[in-house]
Protein backbone atom coordinates (compact mmCIF):
# COMPACT_ATOMS: atom_id res chain seq x y z
CA UNK A 1 0.00 0.00 0.00
CA UNK A 2 1.65 3.28 -0.61
CA UNK A 3 1.26 5.74 2.18
CA UNK A 4 1.37 9.56 2.63
CA UNK A 5 3.48 10.78 5.31
CA UNK A 6 1.98 12.78 7.87
CA UNK A 7 4.69 14.73 9.67
CA UNK A 8 3.99 12.84 13.39
CA UNK A 9 4.78 16.20 15.12
CA UNK A 10 3.83 18.45 12.86
CA UNK A 11 4.82 21.97 14.97
CA UNK A 12 7.82 23.19 12.59
CA UNK A 13 9.46 24.55 15.44
CA UNK A 14 12.35 23.23 17.56
CA UNK A 15 12.79 23.49 21.84
CA UNK A 16 12.54 27.10 21.97
CA UNK A 17 9.48 27.57 19.50
CA UNK A 18 11.57 28.64 16.77
CA UNK A 19 11.04 28.20 13.37
CA UNK A 20 13.35 24.90 11.93
CA UNK A 21 16.03 26.33 9.99
CA UNK A 22 17.72 24.12 6.72
CA UNK A 23 15.18 21.26 8.09
CA UNK A 24 15.49 17.93 6.68
CA UNK A 25 13.40 14.40 7.12
CA UNK A 26 15.41 11.06 6.38
CA UNK A 27 13.07 8.68 5.48
CA UNK A 28 14.62 4.50 6.17
CA UNK A 29 13.32 1.45 6.50
CA UNK A 30 11.20 0.95 8.93
CA UNK A 31 13.56 -0.61 11.96
CA UNK A 32 16.52 0.07 10.28
CA UNK A 33 19.15 2.81 8.78
CA UNK A 34 18.83 1.97 5.24
CA UNK A 35 17.51 4.75 2.88
CA UNK A 36 13.92 4.46 2.00
CA UNK A 37 13.14 5.81 -1.65
CA UNK A 38 10.38 8.39 -0.82
CA UNK A 39 8.00 10.21 -4.10
CA UNK A 40 6.56 13.50 -4.72
CA UNK A 41 3.71 11.99 -5.93
CA UNK A 42 0.90 8.78 -5.29
CA UNK A 43 1.93 7.46 -8.59
CA UNK A 44 5.65 6.96 -7.52
CA UNK A 45 6.98 8.73 -10.93
CA UNK A 46 8.83 11.83 -9.40
CA UNK A 47 11.61 10.34 -6.38
CA UNK A 48 12.32 13.27 -3.80
CA UNK A 49 15.99 13.42 -2.51
CA UNK A 50 16.98 11.82 0.32
CA UNK A 51 16.96 13.75 2.62
CA UNK A 52 13.74 15.41 2.23
CA UNK A 53 14.01 19.26 2.50
CA UNK A 54 11.57 21.13 4.48
CA UNK A 55 10.42 24.31 3.12
CA UNK A 56 11.21 27.69 4.23
CA UNK A 57 8.25 27.53 7.17
CA UNK A 58 9.52 24.40 8.21
CA UNK A 59 6.99 22.36 6.48
CA UNK A 60 7.44 18.69 5.19
CA UNK A 61 6.89 18.66 1.29
CA UNK A 62 4.96 15.85 -0.26
CA UNK A 63 6.09 12.43 0.38
CA UNK A 64 4.76 8.84 -0.18
CA UNK A 65 6.07 5.31 -0.07
CA UNK A 66 5.09 1.51 0.47
CA UNK A 67 4.56 0.52 3.89
CA UNK A 68 5.95 2.35 7.08
CA UNK A 69 9.01 3.56 7.32
CA UNK A 70 11.46 5.19 9.64
CA UNK A 71 11.29 9.11 9.97
CA UNK A 72 14.34 11.43 11.21
CA UNK A 73 14.05 15.08 11.57
CA UNK A 74 17.04 16.97 11.73
CA UNK A 75 17.58 21.05 11.36
CA UNK A 76 20.60 23.58 12.49
CA UNK A 77 19.74 24.26 15.65
CA UNK A 78 22.11 26.80 17.42
CA UNK A 79 24.44 26.76 14.53
CA UNK A 80 24.92 23.31 14.60
CA UNK A 81 23.32 21.40 11.50
CA UNK A 82 21.98 18.28 10.96
CA UNK A 83 20.54 18.33 14.73
CA UNK A 84 18.36 15.68 15.58
CA UNK A 85 15.29 17.11 16.65
CA UNK A 86 13.22 13.99 16.50
CA UNK A 87 12.84 10.11 15.16
CA UNK A 88 9.79 8.01 14.68
CA UNK A 89 9.77 4.39 13.91
CA UNK A 90 7.71 3.84 12.55
CA UNK A 91 5.28 5.97 10.48
CA UNK A 92 2.95 5.46 7.69
CA UNK A 93 0.84 2.81 9.22
CA UNK A 94 -0.23 4.53 11.92
CA UNK A 95 -0.63 7.73 9.81
CA UNK A 96 -1.99 6.52 6.19
CA UNK A 97 -3.85 8.94 4.13
CA UNK A 98 -3.85 9.41 0.34
CA UNK A 99 -6.38 9.79 -2.47
CA UNK A 100 -9.89 9.64 -1.29
CA UNK A 101 -8.88 10.20 2.32
CA UNK A 102 -10.55 12.75 4.32
CA UNK A 103 -8.90 16.23 4.03
CA UNK A 104 -5.98 16.81 6.50
CA UNK A 105 -4.67 20.03 7.44
CA UNK A 106 -1.42 19.10 7.76
CA UNK A 107 -0.73 17.75 4.42
CA UNK A 108 0.42 19.74 1.51
CA UNK A 109 -2.32 19.04 -1.51
CA UNK A 110 -1.25 20.17 -5.18
CA UNK A 111 -2.69 19.81 -8.47
CA UNK A 112 -5.01 17.13 -8.99
CA UNK A 113 -4.73 15.42 -5.15
CA UNK A 114 -8.38 14.00 -4.12
CA UNK A 115 -9.42 14.25 -0.77
CA UNK A 116 -13.29 13.90 1.48
CA UNK A 117 -14.26 16.77 2.97
CA UNK A 118 -15.97 16.67 6.13
CA UNK A 119 -19.30 17.34 4.53
CA UNK A 120 -18.71 13.36 2.80
CA UNK A 121 -18.56 15.21 -0.65
CA UNK A 122 -14.92 14.62 -2.39
CA UNK A 123 -12.87 17.68 -3.65
CA UNK A 124 -10.02 17.89 -6.37
CA UNK A 125 -7.26 20.59 -5.67
CA UNK A 126 -7.26 23.58 -8.53
CA UNK A 127 -3.44 24.57 -6.43
CA UNK A 128 0.00 23.31 -5.60
CA UNK A 129 0.98 24.32 -2.14
CA UNK A 130 -2.69 23.71 -0.58
CA UNK A 131 -2.07 23.79 3.01
CA UNK A 132 -4.60 24.41 5.52
CA UNK A 133 -7.59 25.27 2.98
CA UNK A 134 -10.65 23.38 3.87
CA UNK A 135 -12.30 22.27 0.87
CA UNK A 136 -15.69 22.50 2.09
CA UNK A 137 -15.10 26.25 2.80
CA UNK A 138 -16.00 28.70 -0.51
CA UNK A 139 -12.39 28.77 -2.14
CA UNK A 140 -13.00 28.76 -5.79
CA UNK A 141 -8.97 29.19 -6.52
CA UNK A 142 -8.17 26.28 -4.08
CA UNK A 143 -10.81 23.08 -4.08
CA UNK A 144 -13.69 22.35 -6.80
CA UNK A 145 -15.60 19.67 -5.49
CA UNK A 146 -16.61 16.33 -7.99
CA UNK A 147 -19.24 13.62 -8.07
CA UNK A 148 -18.43 10.57 -9.74
CA UNK A 149 -20.84 8.96 -12.14
CA UNK A 150 -22.64 5.52 -10.21
CA UNK A 151 -24.00 2.12 -12.17
CA UNK A 152 -27.07 1.60 -11.86
CA UNK A 153 -27.53 -1.16 -9.22
CA UNK A 154 -30.77 -2.60 -8.29
CA UNK A 155 -30.39 -3.23 -4.94
CA UNK A 156 -29.55 0.33 -4.40
CA UNK A 157 -31.49 2.85 -2.93
CA UNK A 158 -30.96 5.82 -5.06
CA UNK A 159 -31.71 9.65 -3.55
CA UNK A 160 -33.96 12.41 -5.30
CA UNK A 161 -32.19 14.26 -7.89
CA UNK A 162 -29.28 11.19 -7.71
CA UNK A 163 -27.89 10.79 -11.08
CA UNK A 164 -26.55 7.14 -12.20
CA UNK A 165 -25.95 4.91 -15.56
CA UNK A 166 -26.98 2.28 -17.53
CA UNK A 167 -25.23 -0.22 -19.84
CA UNK A 168 -26.75 1.27 -22.07
CA UNK A 169 -24.79 4.37 -21.60
CA UNK A 170 -27.86 6.28 -21.08
CA UNK A 171 -28.07 8.61 -17.75
CA UNK A 172 -30.70 8.66 -15.49
CA UNK A 173 -31.78 10.48 -12.70
CA UNK A 174 -33.68 9.82 -9.75
CA UNK A 175 -37.12 11.57 -9.17
CA UNK A 176 -38.31 10.11 -6.02
CA UNK A 177 -36.11 9.29 -2.59
CA UNK A 178 -35.69 5.83 -1.82
CA UNK A 179 -35.59 4.30 -5.10
CA UNK A 180 -35.31 1.12 -4.91
CA UNK A 181 -35.14 -1.46 -7.81
CA UNK A 182 -37.13 0.33 -10.27
CA UNK A 183 -35.27 -0.06 -13.93
CA UNK A 184 -34.93 3.61 -15.34
CA UNK A 185 -34.85 2.50 -18.89
CA UNK A 186 -38.29 0.23 -18.13
CA UNK A 187 -39.76 3.03 -15.59
CA UNK A 188 -43.16 4.66 -16.34
CA UNK A 189 -41.27 8.03 -15.61
CA UNK A 190 -42.06 8.06 -12.09
CA UNK A 191 -39.16 7.28 -10.53
CA UNK A 192 -36.58 7.91 -13.07
CA UNK A 193 -36.45 10.92 -15.76
CA UNK A 194 -33.64 11.15 -18.48
CA UNK A 195 -30.88 13.18 -16.72
CA UNK A 196 -30.85 15.66 -19.57
CA UNK A 197 -32.88 18.18 -19.85
CA UNK A 198 -34.77 17.68 -23.25
CA UNK A 199 -36.19 20.96 -23.46
CA UNK A 200 -31.94 21.75 -24.17
CA UNK A 201 -32.01 19.43 -26.64
CA UNK A 202 -32.21 20.97 -30.61
CA UNK A 203 -33.55 17.28 -32.04
CA UNK A 204 -36.32 17.41 -29.28
CA UNK A 205 -37.40 21.23 -30.02
CA UNK A 206 -37.42 20.75 -33.39
CA UNK A 207 -40.00 17.48 -33.24
CA UNK A 208 -41.66 20.25 -30.87
CA UNK A 209 -41.75 22.94 -33.19
CA UNK A 210 -42.55 20.43 -36.51
CA UNK A 211 -45.91 19.58 -34.15
CA UNK A 212 -47.17 22.83 -32.38
CA UNK A 213 -46.26 25.13 -35.18
CA UNK A 214 -48.78 26.79 -37.90
CA UNK A 215 -47.41 28.39 -40.50
CA UNK A 216 -50.66 30.98 -41.87
CA UNK A 217 -50.36 31.29 -45.71
CA UNK A 218 -52.01 33.88 -47.83
CA UNK A 219 -51.25 34.70 -51.60
CA UNK A 220 -50.50 31.31 -52.68
CA UNK A 221 -46.53 30.29 -52.77
CA UNK A 222 -45.01 26.88 -51.38
CA UNK A 223 -45.53 25.64 -48.46
CA UNK A 224 -43.75 23.78 -45.69
CA UNK A 225 -42.98 20.50 -45.22
CA UNK A 226 -43.44 18.86 -41.59
CA UNK A 227 -45.77 21.67 -40.26
CA UNK A 228 -49.40 22.91 -40.62
CA UNK A 229 -50.01 25.23 -43.25
CA UNK A 230 -53.09 27.06 -42.98
CA UNK A 231 -54.54 28.36 -45.92
CA UNK A 232 -56.39 31.87 -45.43
CA UNK A 233 -57.70 32.52 -48.89
CA UNK A 234 -59.01 31.03 -52.14
CA UNK A 235 -55.55 31.18 -54.23
CA UNK A 236 -55.31 28.84 -56.73
CA UNK A 237 -51.07 29.44 -56.57
CA UNK A 238 -50.33 27.53 -53.64
CA UNK A 239 -47.70 24.05 -54.35
CA UNK A 240 -46.44 21.47 -52.42
CA UNK A 241 -42.83 21.14 -51.68
CA UNK A 242 -40.77 18.37 -53.51
CA UNK A 243 -41.54 14.86 -52.28
CA UNK A 244 -37.96 13.74 -52.43
CA UNK A 245 -37.54 16.98 -50.18
CA UNK A 246 -37.65 15.24 -46.79
CA UNK A 247 -37.39 11.28 -46.15
CA UNK A 248 -39.93 8.65 -46.49
CA UNK A 249 -42.58 8.40 -44.39
CA UNK A 250 -42.29 12.23 -43.29
CA UNK A 251 -46.02 14.34 -43.62
CA UNK A 252 -47.25 17.89 -44.26
CA UNK A 253 -50.49 18.67 -43.01
CA UNK A 254 -52.70 21.77 -45.48
CA UNK A 255 -55.95 23.03 -43.62
CA UNK A 256 -58.44 25.10 -44.62
CA UNK A 257 -60.18 26.40 -41.00
CA UNK A 258 -64.12 27.41 -41.39
CA UNK A 259 -63.67 31.02 -41.10
CA UNK A 260 -61.56 30.83 -44.29
CA UNK A 261 -63.91 28.51 -46.23
CA UNK A 262 -63.65 30.11 -49.52
CA UNK A 263 -61.15 27.63 -51.07
CA UNK A 264 -58.13 27.06 -52.60
CA UNK A 265 -55.83 24.63 -54.65
CA UNK A 266 -52.87 23.24 -54.31
CA UNK A 267 -50.63 22.33 -56.88
CA UNK A 268 -47.57 19.76 -57.08
CA UNK A 269 -43.49 20.59 -57.65
CA UNK A 270 -42.19 19.74 -60.62
CA UNK A 271 -43.25 16.28 -61.54
CA UNK A 272 -44.34 14.82 -58.46
CA UNK A 273 -47.48 13.22 -58.51
CA UNK A 274 -50.61 13.69 -55.43
CA UNK A 275 -51.54 9.88 -54.68
CA UNK A 276 -55.46 9.61 -53.70
CA UNK A 277 -56.42 6.67 -55.72
CA UNK A 278 -55.31 7.95 -58.56
CA UNK A 279 -52.59 10.25 -59.49
CA UNK A 280 -53.93 14.10 -59.33
CA UNK A 281 -51.43 17.15 -60.31
CA UNK A 282 -53.64 19.53 -57.59
CA UNK A 283 -56.01 19.32 -54.76
CA UNK A 284 -58.80 21.83 -54.53
CA UNK A 285 -60.22 22.71 -51.21
CA UNK A 286 -63.83 23.23 -51.57
CA UNK A 287 -64.50 23.44 -47.83
CA UNK A 288 -62.92 23.17 -44.47
CA UNK A 289 -60.56 20.85 -44.80
CA UNK A 290 -57.21 19.36 -42.82
CA UNK A 291 -55.35 16.99 -45.00
CA UNK A 292 -51.91 14.78 -44.64
CA UNK A 293 -50.02 14.01 -46.95
CA UNK A 294 -47.23 11.45 -47.31
CA UNK A 295 -44.08 11.21 -49.03
CA UNK A 296 -42.60 8.45 -50.47
CA UNK A 297 -39.08 10.28 -50.32
CA UNK A 298 -38.98 10.50 -54.32
CA UNK A 299 -41.42 11.74 -56.04
CA UNK A 300 -45.31 11.39 -54.51
CA UNK A 301 -47.13 12.50 -52.01
CA UNK A 302 -49.76 10.33 -50.89
CA UNK A 303 -53.35 11.24 -49.24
Amino acid sequence: MTNRSVNPVPQPQDGAGDTLVDAKSYFFEAGTNIALTTYADSLKTVANSHPVLHDAAGRLPNVWFEGSAKQRLTATIDGVADTLVWERDPVGSEAVTGEFALWNSLIIYNIPDIAKGSDAAFYISDANSNQGNDPTTPSPTKWSEFRMMLVYNASKSYAVGEICQESTGLLWKSNVGSNVGNTPSTDSGTNWSPAVDGAKITEINDIETRTTTVIPHTGGGALTALRVNELRDADSGYTLPLAASVSANQTITITLPIRYAVGAIVTRAGSDTIENGSSDTSITFAGPTEITLTSDSISTWSI
